[in-house]
């Protein structure tokens, strides 16, 4: 039985993210990590840019997660860019959950170009202004690149390279259609159609789909896929591979081992 007092409650968020699609924002721990850090930029001397530098984010799984959530928060309200290290942060994917290998990779070749074409169809039509305010957030993020640390065999993380390994497929096939559908949620978006009210008194600055840029580092190693020490290892026993995605492409890949 889990004995630590927190386990409850971490298991309550991991649902939220998992299963409620990147609700998480709107819990208390976000909110208060958001309120801490907030709290601290403020409190140092010099101030501006110079206090974004002397903060640095970095956790692991659903605290990555806690971290990713306030470094967005700060580049929305504030413009500054914190330097951020996130290890196995969950990341809410349909395609990695599906067993066994051969069916994930006909979801990817079907459900990604899918739902970037509803995602673009829509977003130039009939919620037009509902993709122009996400336009306008996903630009003012798009400067921050946090470091993400995922193992391609971790199905909590794997969220993460399926949405920029294909969404930069999409950008060389479809530019057009990626370069709207990559700044839209299929759940904001049945949100708009189907409330009077399209933003439902959510925070515009703290959307958990919107990621423009990040280096992505990926494991290829046979450690625990989701375990914490293997980062530990050498560069070359975890055989990592990094890419740097923005919203305009990805940058050349980088192996070690």
């Amino acid at each position: 039985m889990p004995r630590h007092p927190s386990y409850l409650g971490d298991m309550h968020l991991n649902l939220r993210i998992r299963i409620l699609v990147n609700r998480q924002h709107a819990c208390g721990r976000f909110r208060d990590a958001r309120d801490q850090v907030g709290r601290l930029l403020d409190s140092i001397a010099d101030g501006g840019r110079a206090a974004a530098a002397a903060v640095w984010l970095a956790s692991h799984s659903l605290g990555a997660s806690i971290a990713l959530d306030v470094g967005r928060d700060v580049v929305a309200r504030k413009g500054w860019n914190l330097p951020a290290f996130l290890f196995n942060p969950p990341q809410v994917s349909l395609a990695p959950s599906m067993p066994p290998q051969a069916l994930r990779r006909v979801a990817k070749r079907v459900i990604y170009p899918a739902s970037y074409a509803v995602k673009a169809a829509l977003g130039t039509t009939v919620l037009k202004p509902h993709e122009r305010d996400m336009e306008a957030l996903f630009e003012r993020l798009a400067p921050w690149a946090p470091e993400l640390y995922v193992h391609e065999r971790d199905i909590i993380c794997q969220g993460f390279i399926d949405y920029f390994e294909e969404r930069h497929k999409m950008l060389n096939r479809l530019r057009p259609v990626a370069e709207v559908a990559m700044k839209l949620s299929l759940r904001d978006m049945l949100i708009c159609i189907h409330s009077t009210d399209p933003e439902n008194g959510e925070d515009q600055r703290v959307r958990p789909h919107l990621l423009p840029s990040a280096r992505l580092w990926k494991n290829s190693s046979y450690h625990d896929p989701h375990g914490l020490e293997q980062w530990w290892r050498p560069d070359s026993e975890l055989r990592l591979s990094s890419r740097r995605y923005s919203d305009h492409g990805a940058e050349a890949e980088l192996f070690y081992g």
